[in-house]
């Protein structure tokens, strides 16, 4: 026991040092010192050589890095043979792993002479780093390792998962910091909180680009933090108090880093604000996942008695069942539209271009589709079209659901951003999100569910255009609307035939709201005549020739007059035809537009 206490406080011991190491590779970048030393693994072919100027500040940096080094090696170590537990233990040669990953980057860094991608890598390694510290610190708390779970339901998964949202935000910052930080951007916008004298300054340049992506990710930011901190007090009843404690430090630290980052630039990137800046970064970062972990620990998914216990891939889950959880058929159909987005974009048939991003989108809608499932398990079990899904059904658990959205989802997103390009992997990253955690819950509010819930749907195709092109000219949105407008009439006659259903599940859906239909079919007959015009905009936009005008303007008319004829009866077969003519209409309009 005795022996327990002491590795809690060596953890403990390496987290502090972790978060001097960032401090002080704060000051060499701050000082531009990163060359100040132009050898590496010797500093001027010595082991201590004069510290003087900006050697100082390199060379004090690689002892500080050394020493953390080999306190994460004893960490390791005293892990493996004290006899701590499993998690404990794969955690600790974890950190291990990464501290010298950490080291070969930074060898790298200066040996290349500071490129920006192994430069942004090494700063984001230390945060994984950090991490991986903090969470073997947490293992090695009593009180963690004891907590039982004491909230279950709707809401426990709706705040494990709203955690997991605000640690990827704070990450994804994180990112886009240390961008903005190796390539010299963070004082490019030199006012603040205005922006060149503007709220939306003019995107001159680059460096314009990623400094007001920060600033505007430290809104979303905080936003996330703060919603997800009101989430955890809101539960204070069934949530031990130190969650609302971790949870009132990431509050605080995120208003911190606000004030911090504006006296970086009201200072000029004095010395001292701007490398506490970077510090209280990761101190955000660190109790936000805190945070998380807590409730991760002690915060369960209501489900069938025992199945949260099952594993991963147990065997009586079948192929179907897979399918199912990934709503298979639904990312069919966004693969296709993103990979015609991606082709008319590029212009040409290019092979591997069309197999990245419909792998990249197949991913982040597989994810995204079982999250959602994850969040409707009681309103799923309450529908005879749903009831059946897998997790319901007790087929597969939900934190099986949990584990394969949330990889799925990053895997995704980290993907189409880094094979494809940012902005492509930024725009996945949102469908998500919006899905998810915007029109999921929001099923559950308004009828307008349908209305939001359009607009993930139709951002894979800005996700192939932005791909393909790198940016979102006119031609992306378009397509894009085109997408969004589909959906609507589609998503009206789904209304219609599972309305009962949505009833007996006490969704506020436009069809529940009034059960005679008018309402959806006025809707749907609108949209379809909406979507008719921008249907033939392609080919004012240089898209598509007289072959695809002719083909658009004959969907058009096909998909209009069955949300006509549908409207004028209401009925049942009405609706089914509608809902064939919306599957045929958008791979013939595509189709036309890519060959045409």
């Amino acid at each position: 026991m005795i022996q327990n206490r002491a590795f809690a406080l060596y953890a403990r011991v390496v987290v502090a040092a972790t978060v001097l190491l960032i401090f002080v590779g704060a000051l060499v970048t701050t000082k531009g010192a990163g060359l100040a030393v132009p050898d590496w693994p010797l500093s001027f072919g010595k082991l201590n050589p004069a510290m003087v100027g900006g050697v100082l500040y390199e060379h004090g940096h690689r002892l500080v890095a050394s020493g953390v080094g080999f306190l994460t090696l004893v960490l390791a170590l005293w892990a493996q043979f004290s006899g701590q537990d499993l998690i404990t233990r794969r955690l600790s040669w974890l950190a291990l792993g990464l501290v010298i990953v950490q080291g070969l980057l930074g060898g790298l860094t200066v040996l290349l002479r500071l490129p920006r991608p192994v430069s942004i890598a090494h700063g984001c390694t230390a945060q994984l780093f950090f991490l991986t510290t903090v969470a073997v610190a947490l293992y090695t708390t009593t009180s963690f390792r004891k907590a039982q779970v004491t909230l279950v339901g709707d809401r426990a998964s709706a705040l494990r998962l709203t955690g997991f949202l605000a640690v990827g935000v704070v990450l994804i910052q994180l990112l886009i910091a240390a961008t903005m930080r190796h390539m010299g951007a963070g004082l490019v916008i030199s006012d603040f909180p205005t922006s060149l004298g503007r709220w939306i300054p003019p995107f001159t340049s680059a460096e314009v680009v990623v400094n007001y992506t920060h600033r505007v990710m430290a809104v979303v930011v905080l936003t996330v933090l703060c919603f997800f901190a009101w989430r955890v007090f809101r539960e204070r009843d069934s949530l031990p108090r130190v969650v609302m404690g971790y949870a009132a430090a990431m509050v605080g630290f995120v208003l911190l880093q606000i004030t911090l980052g504006a006296y970086t630039v009201w200072t000029a990137r004095a010395l001292i604000p701007t490398s506490w800046h970077v510090v209280n970064g990761a101190l955000v970062l660190g109790t936000t996942f805190a945070t998380w972990m807590w409730v991760m620990r002690v915060c369960r998914h209501h489900a069938v008695e025992g199945e949260d216990d099952r594993p991963i891939g147990v065997a009586d889950v079948s192929v179907r069942d897979w399918k199912d959880l990934f709503k298979v058929k639904l990312v069919g159909m966004s693969v296709i539209t993103a990979a015609l987005s991606f082709w008319a974009g590029r212009g040409c048939f290019d092979l591997v271009g069309l197999l990245e991003v419909s792998l990249g989108v197949g991913l982040i809608g597989s994810g995204a589709g079982a999250l959602n499932q994850l969040l409707e398990i009681e309103v799923d079990r309450l529908m005879s079209r749903t009831c059946n899904r897998p997790i319901p059904a007790g087929r597969i658990a939900p934190n099986v659901a949990e584990f394969w959205g949330c990889a799925l989802s990053t895997v995704g997103t980290l993907f189409l951003g880094l094979a494809l390009h940012p902005l492509a992997g930024l725009l996945a990253a949102l469908a998500v999100v919006l899905y998810a955690f915007v029109y999921t819950p929001l099923k559950r509010i308004s009828s307008y569910n349908t209305l939001i819930g359009a607009v993930p749907g139709a951002l894979p195709v800005l996700v192939g255009w932005s791909a393909a092109t790198g940016g979102l000219e006119i031609q992306g949105w378009v397509l894009f609307f085109i997408l969004f407008l589909w959906q609507l009439p589609h998503f009206m006659a789904i209304a219609w035939l599972c309305k009962d259903d949505y009833a007996r599940a006490g969704l506020p859906m436009v069809t529940v709201l009034d059960p005679g239909g008018h309402t959806a079919a006025v809707q749907a007959v609108a949209y379809a005549l909406a979507l008719l015009p921008v249907s033939l905009a392609p080919a004012l936009c240089g898209l598509g020739g007289p072959g695809y005008l002719f083909t658009a303007l004959i969907l058009g008319l096909v998909y209009l007059y069955a949300g006509v004829s549908w409207a004028q009866s209401r009925t049942t077969q009405g609706a089914r035809k509608l809902l064939l003519t919306s599957v045929v209409y958008l791979p013939l309009l595509f189709g036309a537009m890519v060959f045409c």
